[in-house]
């Protein structure tokens, strides 16, 4: 006899937690609306974070996806672990506000997002819109500290690979720390040029690209980790052709426009090498479900 009462007080909870949850998020907003502007400034001022304005973009587009299984979630808010990590999330904006520290004020925005969700919605709600909502940690660029302590061996890397490379194609060349000596012109890997940009663009895909595949887990992270080589393998075909260029057409082909088209068109060869990957992976993950059927 009570079920029927018990349903539109479920209801009206439902409706409560909509509407703090609605209410939170315009708050925050507003709190983070600082933060999110010197994010967009970095964005489309540094090149090597552009593709991070297309990441709240595609969180977005993944919780759209998932809009059946989040309407029919159930909603038991009120966890400790999430108001924890709002208190934590609120700790770093207060700190890095204080301490001028962009980073600790930009990665408390995905982090506050979770905790509110967390302690709001509850935990069977977060399953659902948690990864999304993690996705948006890849918007954050680096810390300047911490990227030019990684360029520079990733210099050496890519100098490494690329003489060893013109060395096997029988071209002279004599490797100095992050120069190339060839016959006749001097080539520097410079912090441009050391595929960090690409790496991180292309790790970022490959992310995207995992969150939108009907793989499992296993290979999912399998594709994620292919994207490191395959940047890195991208990078290299790019100096070589640059050597080889500058080498045969003249000093020119380095610095001018088909440096940057050959840039480009690299890049898209590496993000082909990806997709190849992921389709072999999911042929054999299908080719696996049919051995087991049979």
């Amino acid at each position: 006899d009570q079920l029927p009462v018990a349903a539109p007080k479920q209801g009206r909870t439902a409706l409560i937690n909509t509407i703090l949850m609605i209410a939170s998020f315009a708050m925050l907003m507003t709190l983070y609306a600082p933060v999110i502007s010197s994010l967009v400034r970095q964005w489309l001022d540094d090149p090597n974070y552009r593709h991070g304005i297309l990441i709240p973009l595609v969180s977005a587009l993944l919780l759209w996806k998932r809009r059946d299984e989040l309407r029919e979630a159930s909603r038991d808010g009120g966890t400790t672990a999430g108001l924890l990590l709002m208190i934590a999330a609120a700790g770093l904006l207060v700190t890095g506000t204080a301490a001028a520290e962009f980073f600790a004020m930009r990665i408390s925005l995905p982090l506050m997002l979770l905790g509110a969700t967390l302690f709001l919605m509850g935990r069977s709600y977060t399953r659902i819109a948690g990864p999304p909502l993690l996705l948006l940690l890849l918007m954050v660029p680096l810390p300047y500290i911490i990227y030019f302590k990684i360029t520079f061996p990733m210099q050496i890397l890519s100098a490494r690979l690329s003489a060893g490379t013109l060395a096997a194609l029988r071209v002279s060349v004599i490797r100095k720390g992050n120069i190339l000596l060839l016959p006749g012109y001097t080539l520097e890997v410079v912090a441009a040029c050391s595929g960090l940009r690409s790496l991180m663009t292309m790790f970022t895909l490959a992310v995207v690209f995992a969150f939108f595949t009907d793989m499992s887990k296993t290979r999912k992270v399998i594709l994620v980790l292919l994207s490191v080589p395959a940047a890195i393998a991208a990078n290299t075909v790019r100096l070589v052709v640059t050597a080889m260029g500058a080498l045969f057409i003249g000093p020119g082909f380095a610095d001018g426009p088909l440096h940057e088209a050959s840039g480009i068109i690299v890049f898209m060869a590496g993000f082909l090498m990806l997709l190849l990957c992921a389709g072999i992976l999911r042929w054999t993950q299908y080719r696996r479900k049919n051995r087991s059927r049979s």
